[in-house]
């Protein structure tokens, strides 16, 4: 009896001690989680001021994999410029400027250069579509608040070679980045929605000031002949309001009309 009354007396401890550990251990992986989380938010280095950044990227098209078609996927070069008061995306034959002015009125321009036109899109005309424009998100490739969404895979380097490696869902959408936060870029991004269909962005080169050889935003664009979005309404007819307006219902900018 006594045996039996010791063992039973040791079996207590060893229970509470159990407990002890599966709490602590429990502690221990709230706190690891919130640490990462904390550490994400910093470490993506989103409350710095944005410096100003010139960058080449080349963008791939991947169409979806069960779509039975021979097309294949598709590569562009685009060239992107980041200053204080103006972001630039240089397409090809398509530009596309953002403008922010002392009063942080946002102003956005469309270049066409096969039409040798610009399509000019005032503060009052964004609103009147329902744009909703963040600064940062131009700025960046990414909305500030997807980068935090993602979860934070793995982290490689140190200072100025950071690279963080993050991925996750949001909305529709799979999302995987690797961020360079002192450019306060993407290295590589990859989207890809739930029909399969998937863009790629590779970072190939960065610069400030811009190689001589790259495009400059404006250049080429310096005695086009320039059209107000306001009066598409009167102009139906001009081919570059047709290909303005279809690149705005892609965006979701307005309703699709009967002639696009």
């Amino acid at each position: 009896m006594m045996y039996r009354t010791r063992l039973v007396v040791l079996k207590i401890p060893c229970l509470k001690l159990l407990a002890c550990g599966v709490a602590i251990w429990a502690v221990t992986a709230t706190t690891q989680a919130q640490n990462l989380q904390r550490t994400t938010s910093s470490a993506l280095n989103l409350d710095s001021a944005l410096k100003p950044v010139a960058a080449r990227y080349v963008v791939t098209i991947v169409p979806p994999p069960f779509v039975k078609t021979h097309e294949k996927p598709k590569t562009h070069t685009w060239y992107f410029y980041r200053e204080a008061q103006r972001i630039a995306l240089l397409k090809g034959n398509v530009d596309e400027i953002w403008y922010r002015d002392g009063q942080q009125r946002i102003s956005f321009e469309r270049v066409f250069h096969e039409d040798e036109r610009v399509v000019d899109y005032s503060t009052g005309e964004l609103q009147t579509l329902r744009v909703i424009v963040n600064w940062a998100e131009l700025s960046t490739f990414v909305h500030p608040d997807e980068l935090r969404h993602l979860k934070l895979n793995s982290k490689h380097g140190a200072g100025n070679t950071t690279l963080l490696q993050l991925s996750g869902v949001v909305g529709q959408d799979r999302l995987a980045i690797d961020w360079l936060p002192e450019l306060q870029l993407p290295k590589r991004i990859t989207r890809q929605d739930k029909s399969g269909f998937k863009v790629r962005m590779d970072l190939v080169e960065s610069a400030e000031p811009a190689h001589h050889a790259w495009p400059r935003p404006g250049a080429k664009s310096a005695d086009y002949l320039h059209l107000d979005a306001a009066d598409f309404g009167d102009m139906s007819y001009d081919p570059v309001v047709r290909k303005s307006e279809a690149l705005d219902v892609r965006l979701g900018w307005r309703a699709a009309h009967a002639h696009e």
